[in-house]
């Protein structure tokens, strides 16, 4: 690492969320239309809310299952609101989907100019470890730090899942960056207090109300810059 790499930093690290920010969530409308026809995107949609809905609730009332349970289960509260009717080996099928998504074309560009200026690379996702592994064996994304919410038992944005970056590093949450394409996410982080590049999407939701400090809102070209001062290249 150069003397300037090293001075030209405002964090040491950064972290990642996975699902909706290194990869791509849009292929989620396909997959579902193999179960409902005509109502893919509606489907997609109504099944990572109310995903996200169950992690939240089993955190609050401390009854831990991995997010691959979590999954398999939101989809089929959502086949049952819905009226989709399909046997339980599609199910099963349809919510492996998660661990197929496709990496975002932008993301190898933004981890190189990263590393290129001394900052270590991680991800910090709610997907189970067994989820994590299987992600990262598939698509190569370079990592040196690969956290899984399982070790924490509860689900982001709990403190104690990105208290898991800290750990991991032993560096305060101010010398800790993260990237998210979720407000939700974008507003825990903030909370914990990372430096938070939020990929906030064209028309998407607002930051929650929660009191937590503004994250720095990011393109993947602009990521870079977030965290080094003087981006490489």
């Amino acid at each position: 690492m150069t003397v300037e790499a090293a001075t030209s930093r405002s964090v040491d690290a950064v972290f990642f969320d996975l699902f909706g920010t290194l990869l791509s969530l849009r292929p989620l409308d396909d997959a579902c239309e193999t179960l409902a026809p005509g109502r893919g995107a509606e489907l997609a949609a109504r099944w990572r809310s109310r995903q996200l809905e169950l992690s939240w609730l089993r955190t609050a009332m401390e009854r831990w299952v991995d997010f691959d349970e979590v999954t398999l289960d939101a989809l089929g509260a959502v086949l049952r609101e819905l009226g989709v009717r399909a046997d339980k080996d599609a199910v099963a099928r349809l919510a492996g989907a998660f661990r197929e998504l496709p990496v975002h074309p932008e993301v190898t560009g933004a981890l190189e100019q990263l590393r290129d200026g001394g900052v270590t690379i991680g991800i910090l996702t709610n997907a189970s470890r067994a989820a994590l592994d299987a992600v990262l064996a598939r698509t190569g994304l370079p990592m040196e730090h690969a956290l899984s919410v399982d070790a924490a038992r509860r689900f982001k944005p709990s403190p104690a899942v990105y208290a898991l970056a800290t750990a991991a590093m032993g560096l305060p949450p101010e010398r800790i960056g993260f990237v998210t394409g979720n407000a939700w996410d974008a507003a825990g982080s903030s909370a914990f207090g990372f430096r938070v590049a939020w990929l906030r999407a064209e028309g998407g939701p607002s930051l929650p109300p929660v009191g937590a400090p503004d994250p720095i809102e990011a393109t993947w070209e602009t990521l870079p810059g977030v965290f080094l001062e003087h981006p490489i290249g």
